[in-house]
């Protein structure tokens, strides 16, 4: 039996990565990881640096100098930026909704976190995780392409947005799908999920057949 798997999940803004990731950790004891939450962590410390996205050189000498660190809460990894932690509440302002895909996109950020990411397959089984399910675009293209399992979640604009408001939160979906035009999605192997036809109960079901296919080998 495998002891230990690596699940990545991809999508646009609310499409479900976030729920279904900690659905899937808490049933597998599985470490989640949001790259979301560490790319809105980069944003706000830069604004409050004033560092703007077209800041360059500020941005270069920023990313150059920061610490990023690990604080697991339960079964969660949390990003920490020169020691400092961050809140949810800090994290999902409108002022971060609003500039987060803009940082998210400049390549040095990206590249910047990329290593980062990656290291929470080694901080999961460090901890004695049985997994890890990490959630954000690119993931099954870029971070983790080599994950046991990829997935993509799909949902229509218009529920995204239904969602977000739901949430009384404003997430400037239309902005954000925008920026994602020139994503390249990476197709072979990634099993896709209409999350409009199927609720969160039915995506857990869903991956979760698949992981245990794979823990019972």
């Amino acid at each position: 039996m495998r002891d230990f798997i690596t699940v990545a999940i991809d999508g646009a803004a609310a499409s479900g990565k976030t729920s279904t990731a900690l659905r899937i950790a808490d049933k597998y004891k599985f470490l989640a990881a949001s790259t979301g939450s560490y790319y809105r962590a980069i944003t706000l410390k830069m604004m409050a640096a004033n560092i703007s996205s077209d800041n360059v050189s500020g941005m270069q000498h920023f990313l150059g100098e920061i610490v990023l660190e690990t604080k697991i809460i339960g079964n969660i990894s949390n990003i920490t930026i020169d020691g400092k932690s961050f809140e949810e509440k800090e994290l999902r302002t409108q002022q971060v909704n609003k500039n987060v895909a803009s940082y998210a996109t400049i390549p040095a950020v990206r590249q910047r976190l990329l290593s980062y990411q990656r290291s929470q397959i080694s901080e999961a089984r460090t901890n004695g995780f049985r997994g890890l399910i990490m959630e954000g675009r690119d993931i099954t293209s870029v971070i983790l392409p080599d994950a046991d399992l990829r997935f993509f979640l799909e949902a229509s604009a218009q529920e995204r947005l239904f969602r977000r408001e739901n949430d009384w939160e404003h997430d400037y979906i239309a902005e954000r799908d925008k920026i994602d035009v020139g994503r390249t999605i990476r197709q072979d192997g990634v099993h896709k999920i209409d999350t409009d036809i199927n609720d969160l109960g039915v995506v857990v079901a869903m991956i979760s057949t698949e992981i245990d296919e794979i823990l019972s080998t």
